[in-house]
């Protein structure tokens, strides 16, 4: 049941409600009529990072921004929890909303995580896949350490600016971090908390490796990645987009980590031509890689 109630208004499903199964809760932001997208941030960051995509699909799709469990309106889970874990939670949460329509699912970084293990543990609800800076292979060492290291400081002391600003400078290039969006999203993440966040990062930072299992993938897959992502960089990403049968790879130009945050509008004219919908808009055309 999403809400506690089956006719809220467009108007109450955009500015949220939630969304529980077998004792989950996920936050759920709805708008717009059509075939259903659903779209899953990333790390420390909530359903906000997709609302430039989701107000332009909304024109022609029913879009669910959803709040993975310790962000956004959802609250943290309260013991360690696996990404298959909650995938099947999530799976749960969007029959009793969406019932058994198959879903295009666009995930971020961690989001992507999740929507790969959507299509391979629950392939009914998935049309298509678009995969956002992303990986599917386990945390490498040298990244997961500093990373669980994060968690107990923050733990420990909570979130200092010091580990904010170095949140900002993994999710955003260089010449980005001095912008508006930038700043107010360095100041979210200084009031993230030990407790929202921990058990989230480890089911990110523990995952197992899904790369052998691509092939199994037989949906069609848009791959978005920002040429100066840092924390996953390109030759990860060709190496994977080629596992996967058909699918196409866009590199977004001076773009970091976060694209539905730095190149918004970009990001959602490579899903709008993915999915056959209307470009709004010509922009400069992007860099397209075929596999």
């Amino acid at each position: 049941m999403v809400g506690g109630a089956a006719d809220r208004t467009a108007r109450t499903r955009t500015a949220g409600v939630t969304a529980e199964a077998g004792g989950w809760v996920f936050g759920w932001h709805r708008r717009g009529t059509g075939d259903p997208v659903v779209l899953l941030h990333g790390l420390l960051t909530d359903s906000r990072v997709w609302e430039p995509v989701t107000a332009g699909l909304a024109a022609t799709r029913t879009t669910v921004a959803v709040d993975a469990p310790g962000h956004g309106l959802a609250p943290p889970r309260r013991s360690a929890y696996t990404l298959e874990e909650e995938v099947d939670r999530l799976a749960d949460a969007y029959r009793g909303a969406m019932g058994e329509r198959p879903a295009v699912w666009v995930g971020h970084s961690m989001g992507g995580m999740k929507c790969w293990r959507m299509a391979l543990r629950h392939p009914a609800l998935v049309s298509a896949l678009v995969l956002v800076d992303t990986r599917p292979d386990e945390e490498p060492e040298n990244t997961r350490r500093p990373f669980e290291a994060m968690v107990e400081a923050v733990l420990a002391d909570g979130m200092s600016p010091d580990l904010a600003a170095m949140v900002a400078r993994l999710n955003f290039r260089r010449a980005f971090l001095t912008s508006d969006t930038a700043r107010r999203w360095t100041e979210h993440f200084t009031t993230l908390t030990g407790d929202r966040i921990e058990h989230a990062c480890h089911s990110v930072y523990r995952r197992g490796d899904i790369t052998d299992r691509l092939s199994e993938v037989n949906v069609p897959v848009l791959v978005v990645h920002g040429a100066d992502d840092v924390p996953i960089r390109l030759p990860v990403v060709r190496e994977y987009t080629a596992r996967m049968p058909g699918a196409r790879l866009v590199v977004l130009p001076a773009t970091g980590h976060t694209p539905p945050i730095e190149r918004p509008a970009e990001l959602l004219d490579a899903i709008r031509e993915f999915l056959g919908d209307p470009i709004v808009s010509p922009r400069p055309p992007t860099a397209q890689e075929n596999p």
